[in-house]
């Protein structure tokens, strides 16, 4: 790679083990795979419910970015296209596709032309022939409407969707799709709706503005002030990154590291290791616990190893069972105990004093959890620490579907601020990076408590567009700058385009199961195999083999490079 450090990972990985785990928002394990036990697990899985604080030293730090390339991104297309270039046509005179239909209506308010096309269905779509002058960025103008002033639609090229833009009027007026990275040449641009009905009255392309870098400068300074250095470290590396880097990621089934099949069909594919690993507390849930999970403590020894022993990153989200009384309603099973549905807990009562004993057992679940994390600030692992995840459910349907969630804002924001402070200020525990994706921006519970920023996308099979519109939503949550990244996702997005748009995620994380595999092999199924390899050799997004020492990593970047002016980046 020539736009990116590389270094060798010297690692030998035995493909022999069975892993299976559903998506996060859809199903989970079942009752036999939550309770099977595994060779690595600790003799006592509970061991850590009695785990004593310690001091585990560490070699002495030796400040070094690795020859890490902190250069700015840049595509190397903002003079390429002739300033004066524009294309403006009529949405009627396009070729309509399915059932979209052309109207002389008025009832969204004057248009141009002899009509605007309208489109109802995923099938319908409307193209245009363009013939551009230069590879490089375009804002496409859509004056468009839509009936709910929120419906969403995919701009295609060639068929393929390249990005997304909101009809955000319900009477025509000019919406954008900004920055879209299209080659030189004739190219079929199509407009086609991804929810509610879209009105198209007419398009403009014009050239780009170029990014401000500064877009991407963000606060360096973590919620908690008595973070350890490790951790301080690490989130250094990620400012440092944003918006120059994507940082590659998956999730492994069942917390087994390396040992997934997820992580072994990727190295066997294209020989490198995602450079984030997701692992899940799920098992350790006391609720399940009590019903026989014995292998949560995977989890653990695996973060402990891919920090520790492979230099790579570790974010951890945890699907709360909640505590044994409120779980198994509705027919639901005890391993089913996160979500709404099967759970009768009601978090305002709780967070309000009505439900005393119900908040008691809230903070000794938390406390729980707690030992397993202090377990890990013990040995210098830092976390990406992503707890009451997808609180808010879907933001266009108010929809949350974990009992964390359910209760509504208030109670969650509660919530969360209460376990904050119980793992920050009474445990002690120092090696968070809180990142937070209540998917809603009224569950935001404030910059205090908030280091990142995610949005978890499951977008259509094939559905390679940036995911810009979730990305500038969860960056609209508040004005304070902060990282935002694609905590969760299913199909993966072309990183050329998300670079080039400016929808430029920290990192992606792939849930495990069927968004990586079938027939226990590499699936091309959401995300097809040129897309993968595409995503793992791209120069602009990191593997495990691209990070630089995380250890060593300066404390600040700009000091460090004061102090030694050769490895400051060069201007091209």
């Amino acid at each position: 790679m020539n736009n990116k450090f590389k270094r060798v990972v010297c690692a030998c990985m035995a493909l022999t083990m069975l892993a299976s785990v559903s998506a996060c928002s859809s199903n989970d394990n079942n009752s036999s795979s939550s309770a099977a036990s595994t060779a690595d697990s600790a003799a006592d899985p509970d061991a850590s419910s009695t785990y004593q604080r310690q001091t585990i030293e560490t070699d002495p730090v030796s400040e070094t970015l690795s020859g890490f390339d902190l250069s700015e991104y840049s595509s190397g297309d903002e003079d390429s296209i002739p300033k004066d270039f524009k294309f403006e046509c009529e949405a009627e005179d396009g070729k309509c596709k399915g059932s979209a239909a052309i109207s002389d209506s008025t009832f969204l308010g004057d248009h141009s032309g002899k009509g605007f096309v309208i489109m109802i269905s995923k099938d319908d779509s409307v193209t245009f022939d363009i013939d551009f002058p230069a590879e490089g960025s375009y804002d496409v103008t859509l004056v468009s409407a839509s009936d709910n002033g929120g419906a969403e639609a995919s701009v295609t090229i060639d068929g393929d969707a390249l990005t997304t833009f909101t009809a955000a009027t319900t009477s025509f007026d000019n919406n954008v799709a900004e920055r879209v990275l299209i080659g030189k040449g004739k190219h079929k641009i199509g407009i086609a709706p991804q929810t509610n009905a879209v009105y198209i009255d007419k398009i403009i392309i014009t050239p780009s503005a170029q990014i401000d870098s500064a877009d991407y400068d963000v606060n360096r300074q973590l919620c908690n002030p008595n973070a350890t250095d490790e951790t301080k470290r690490l989130y250094n590396f990620l400012c440092d990154s944003y918006g120059k880097y994507i940082i590659s990621g998956q999730y492994a089934a069942d917390n087994k590291g390396t040992e997934s099949r997820e992580f072994k069909e990727i190295y066997k594919n294209f020989e490198v290791y995602p450079a984030i690993m997701g692992l899940d507390l799920i098992e350790l849930s006391p609720s399940r616990v009590a019903h026989g999970s014995s292998n949560g403590y995977d989890a653990i020894i695996n973060a402990k190893d891919w920090y520790l022993n492979q230099n790579g990153i570790v974010t951890m989200c945890w699907h709360w069972n909640a505590p044994e009384p409120y779980i198994m309603k509705n027919g639901g099973q005890w391993w089913q105990g996160f979500y709404s549905e099967y759970t009768d807990i009601d978090l305002a009562k709780i967070m309000n004093g009505e439900d005393q004993e119900g908040y008691d057992m809230l903070v000794s679940d938390i406390d729980t959890i707690a030992q397993y994390l202090a377990e890990l600030d013990d040995y210098h692992v830092p976390i990406l620490w992503r707890p009451l995840h997808e609180g808010g459910g879907d933001p266009k349907w108010n929809n949350p579907w974990f009992w964390w969630g359910s209760s509504g804002a208030d109670a969650y924001k509660e919530l969360w601020q209460l376990m904050y402070d119980r793992l920050t200020n009474y445990h002690k525990i120092n090696n968070l990076i809180w990142v937070w994706n209540g998917q809603n921006v009224s569950y935001y519970p404030g910059d205090e408590y908030v280091d990142i920023m995610g949005y978890d996308v499951y977008a259509d099979a094939g559905d390679y567009s940036s995911k810009k519109w979730y990305y500038d939503y969860t960056k609209s949550t508040t004005s304070a700058k902060k990282i935002v990244a694609l905590t969760e996702n299913g199909t993966l997005f072309d990183p050329d385009t998300a670079m080039n748009d400016g929808t430029r995620w920290c990192w992606f994380a792939t849930w495990n199961g069927e968004f990586t595999l079938k027939d226990m092999q590499l699936s091309g199924e959401y995300t097809s195999l040129d897309m993968w390899k595409k995503i793992y050799t791209n120069d602009h997004v990191l593997t495990l083999s691209d990070l630089p020492d995380l250890k060593n990593y300066p404390l600040d970047t700009e000091k460090y490079l004061e102090e030694h002016p050769d490895e400051a980046p060069k201007s091209e």
